[in-house]
């Protein structure tokens, strides 16, 4: 289901293209993924191999600590599950991004503690825009349209905007210093806990 069009800067020719946010993902965005995505991220992956570079920290250097995540079997799970949902960017004719989310979560920010929030599972931006990976990287947005699509799911739920996720460590500075999320630190999982409050949800939509 079409869930609205947005506007990415696609860095290539300086202009606005039209992409649209759709819910739930379906099968042929994973099909993009398992066609476009993943061969580019490989092949990435065994060059570094080949160079003797293959480090956790090489993989974040190239925004590549996402590549084992198997979108299928996700975005599958998600599609039988009424507090899941899945959503999905496409321009051009290809998948641009994907988000997963949960709307069964709880805040752990001080001020909002033990409130309803929405959970971004997982969110990725496809391999050709990240800037890192591909410096000539071609569409800018695709992660802020998600983030606000998080938001907008969260309002709808009556959960006033609040979001919550883990990062990726390739990820950190965005969430924190771009979207503007509380950073509540390293928790039981190894990764670093983010979270966005009322407030701060709507600093990011102003």
């Amino acid at each position: 289901m079409l869930i609205g069009t947005f506007d990415l800067f696609d860095r290539r020719t300086g202009k606005f293209v039209e992409a649209q946010v759709v819910s739930p993902a379906g099968a042929s965005n994973v099909a993009d993924i398992e066609a476009s995505w993943r061969p580019l991220m490989q092949a990435r992956i065994e060059q570094l191999r080949a160079q003797d570079r293959l480090t956790i920290e090489s993989l974040g250097e190239n925004e590549l600590q996402d590549a084992h995540w198997r979108w299928s079997e996700k975005v599958e799970r998600s599609s039988n599950r009424l507090d899941r949902q899945s959503f999905a960017i496409v321009a051009e004719g290809a998948t641009q991004g994907l988000m997963l989310v949960t709307t069964a979560g709880f805040a752990r920010e001080p001020t909002q503690r033990g409130k309803p929030l929405v959970t971004i599972d997982l969110l990725a931006t496809a391999p050709w825009n990240r800037r890192r990976f591909d410096p000539a990287a071609r569409f800018k947005g695709v992660g802020r349209i998600m983030m606000v699509a998080a938001i907008s799911l969260s309002v709808q739920e009556e959960f006033s905007g609040r979001v919550g996720l883990h990062a990726l460590p390739q990820a950190d500075a965005w969430y924190r210093d771009t979207v503007g999320m509380i950073d509540l630190g390293i928790d039981e999982t190894r990764m670093r806990y983010f979270e966005l409050t009322e407030a701060k949800a709507r600093a990011f939509l102003a």
